[in-house]
């Protein structure tokens, strides 16, 4: 009986501490918000690109650079297709294809984003509205093979619509988006990471123009999407 008084008593005398004790626990919601008030802290910034496109076996690999300036100027000079160009300036999107000598000139609607929304302001504001988001596993965050500690959340779109039905995005403990993933409604698999990321970047606007050469054929809205 003793034995049992004597527990009960040093049960009593942890619960004070235990009730005090501070628990916190990430939820998805926390690692977003993190996300969303990290890419608000910055004017602009720079990173380089890979981005891995498959479908129906076909393979394709494209690279290159990409600057963004708040609240949504885009520049995306290609590696590879080298000379390739897109460029943004929130209300038209122009595409440069070297090999075609074709301007693709696009009038952009409110909630149209592209594969480099993500690691843009406006366009994480547009991604976490249109989407439904969670953990993409148990663990989170987890060590990837590169040693690193990442989140990883699984984004599924709210109503059925074309670009990415489904994504996934990896960011790490700065709270930057450093790869993505996403399946298109057409089947397509994208891929995409970034490395070099500066956010100490402020862009003067100007080189957010597309300077058309003389002689290339100008597509007004060819309705371009992530297909």
């Amino acid at each position: 009986m003793n034995t049992k008084k004597n527990i009960f008593m040093f049960l009593l005398l942890l619960l004070p501490a235990f009730l005090s004790a501070k628990f916190t626990f990430t939820t998805v919601s926390d690692v977003v918000d993190e996300v969303k008030k990290k890419y608000a802290s910055f004017e602009g910034m720079s990173a380089d690109f890979v981005i891995e496109s498959e479908k129906g076996g076909k393979k394709t690999v494209r690279s290159g650079t990409i600057k963004t300036k708040f609240p949504n100027y885009l520049l995306v000079d290609f590696f590879s297709p080298a000379g390739q160009k897109l460029v943004s300036d929130g209300r038209v999107m122009w595409l440069y294809i070297p090999s075609l000598n074709v301007v693709a000139e696009q009038d952009l609607k409110d909630d149209e984003s592209g594969i480099f929304s993500s690691n843009s302001r406006t366009g994480l504001q547009r991604l976490f509205k249109k989407y439904h988001y969670k953990f993409a596993q148990k663990e989170q965050p987890f060590t990837d093979k590169d040693g690193k500690k990442y989140y990883l959340i699984h984004l599924q779109q709210k109503e059925s619509r074309s670009g990415f039905k489904t994504m996934n995005i990896w960011i790490d403990e700065n709270y930057l988006i450093i790869r993505a993933e996403g399946v298109t409604s057409a089947g397509k698999t994208v891929k995409i990471r970034f490395s070099k990321i500066d956010t100490a970047k402020d862009f003067p606007k100007g080189i957010f123009k597309m300077d058309k050469p003389a002689n290339a054929r100008v597509i007004k809205n060819p309705m371009l999407s992530e297909e």
